[in-house]
């Protein structure tokens, strides 16, 4: 569906007139059993006010969803191993029962986690929760596009405001399917005194994003976290997703201009490190894979790898 993108509540507003709307919006095509009996076959038709050609006979079952209990039966011998994620190296505490400071890891060296074999819990939201809880912590700034019903990282912001921090969400409302659940942690998010934006008009934040502003002996430090997933704890303990903890300067600078650009404090055209769509990306990628190409026709050491969900630019495949 499409809405006409204005004011924050406006836009919210309407995206929730096009949900309660969607219920009632015209099918697309109807999936039936092989043996569904013609009489009711004509009559879904009929009153569907749809065509022989949208309809789909299926030989399986229409709703997979319910074999999901199937997994619940009690027979441990049919289960593969539980796999229980790890804490990466550098953020495991160095003594017992105590907490590690991820603040310290990170300064140290960049911190890469591969989810869902390192754990979400202990790097993404740990690194969230010391955040909001370190007197230190001046800012965080934070993309949302799906998190979980219960996220334990709304919370970390919300914890954050309430401590007097400057809080930023960009809480991506557009997200499909999940529009609904978003309007509601966002509504959430302004209540408790988060700063909620909705992006630029027209295009969809799609980045996973964190920018943690620190006050460390006069000066200000950038901690921030690049990933590949959404910040949701549920979903990141069944899908792969790569992310990067950095304390680097320039890369912080960069993700506090971006922040700026989409919460429309300023239009920023230039970033040092970062490739930003839709003005950078297809540009950067083009110009390393020429590199790579150049270095290998040269004889010299080459090699690209690239981790992408899809991939349908042409000049990119090319």
């Amino acid at each position: 569906f499409e809405i006409e993108e204005d004011e924050a509540e406006n836009l919210i507003q309407a995206l929730e007139r096009e949900l309660l709307r969607r219920r009632f919006g015209p099918p697309i095509r109807l999936e039936i059993t092989e043996d569904m009996d013609p009489v009711t076959l004509d009559l879904l038709v009929r009153e569907l006010d749809i065509t022989e050609e949208e309809v789909f006979r299926l030989p399986s079952p229409l709703d997979l969803g319910g074999l999901f209990e199937i997994s619940k039966i009690n027979r441990p011998d049919l289960h593969y191993p539980k796999h229980v994620p790890t804490t990466p190296v550098q953020f495991q505490p160095g003594e017992p029962n105590t907490k590690p400071d991820l603040f310290r890891a990170i300064k140290a060296n960049d911190v890469l986690v591969h989810h869902p074999y390192e754990s979400f819990a202990t790097s993404v939201q740990a690194f969230l929760e010391q955040a909001a809880a370190d007197p230190n912590v001046l800012a965080i700034k934070q993309t949302l596009y799906r998190t979980s019903g219960d996220s334990p990282i709304v919370e970390a912001l919300i914890d954050a405001a309430a401590a007097g921090k400057q809080v930023l969400a960009l809480v991506e409302i557009k997200a499909r399917f999940d529009e609904q659940n978003n309007i509601t942690w966002a509504r959430k998010l302004e209540k408790a005194g988060v700063h909620v934006v909705y992006g630029l008009v027209g295009l969809k934040t799609h980045s996973k994003l964190v920018l943690v502003i620190r006050q460390e002996g006069g000066t200000l430090k950038h901690y921030s976290h690049i990933g590949t997933g959404n910040y949701n704890p549920k979903t990141s303990r069944i899908y792969e997703d790569m992310g990067l903890f950095t304390s680097d300067d320039t890369v912080g600078k960069d993700l506090t201009r971006l922040f700026n650009e989409l919460s429309g404090y300023a239009i920023e055209k230039k970033f040092k490190r970062l490739l930003v769509a839709p003005l950078h990306l297809r540009k950067g990628l083009l110009k390393r894979i020429q590199t790579e190409a150049a270095n290998a026709r040269a004889g010299k050491p080459s090699g690209i790898r690239i981790k992408v969900n899809s991939m349908v630019d042409e000049q990119i495949i090319d």
